[in-house]
């Protein structure tokens, strides 16, 4: 099996964004996607973020979704939002070749720090990102404000 990992294109965002309901549905929140294909695809066009797809013989098996973020500490900063590999394929070294390459665009870009949330029930998850020597924060809380019912 060879893995390839590749700046994400246009053709992508159809596998994108299954991937992205396929996490959604493992993280228990399925009906917390609103988003449809042609946002995402808009959104991208509009450069608010980039993605990697990971192959395996040409086929899509995988994706690293991030934008640049700012932190008035630090400086420059990537976010990951989304990191998924297919199931059949996890446990193969993806995971790892798509946090590299994001690492990576993520230097290569100015930025010091690559930032990302997880689930504190997911283990898998957890032990991927604590075998890497990531810093997992247990002091910060996040914070959401849904901007069309603020101020009703």
């Amino acid at each position: 099996m060879t893995i390839t990992v590749r700046k994400g294109e246009a053709r992508d965002i159809p596998d994108v964004f299954r991937w992205v309901n396929d996490l959604a549905l493992y993280e228990k929140a399925p009906e917390e996607v609103v988003n449809t294909e042609a946002q995402l695809l808009s959104h991208w066009q509009e450069g608010w973020f980039e993605f990697l797809v990971a192959e395996s013989d040409s086929q899509g098996v995988g994706l690293a979704l991030f934008y640049t973020r700012y932190s008035t500490w630090k400086g420059c900063c990537y976010y990951l939002e989304d990191l998924y590999v297919e199931p059949e394929f996890r446990g193969k070294g993806i995971g790892l070749a798509l946090l590299t390459q994001t690492a990576l665009e993520a230097r290569q870009a100015g930025a010091i720090r690559l930032d990302w949330q997880v689930l504190d029930w997911n283990r898998p998850a957890i032990d991927f990102y604590d075998g890497l020597g990531a810093a997992i924060e247990q002091d910060w809380w996040n914070c959401k404000l849904d901007l069309d019912a603020f101020g009703r």
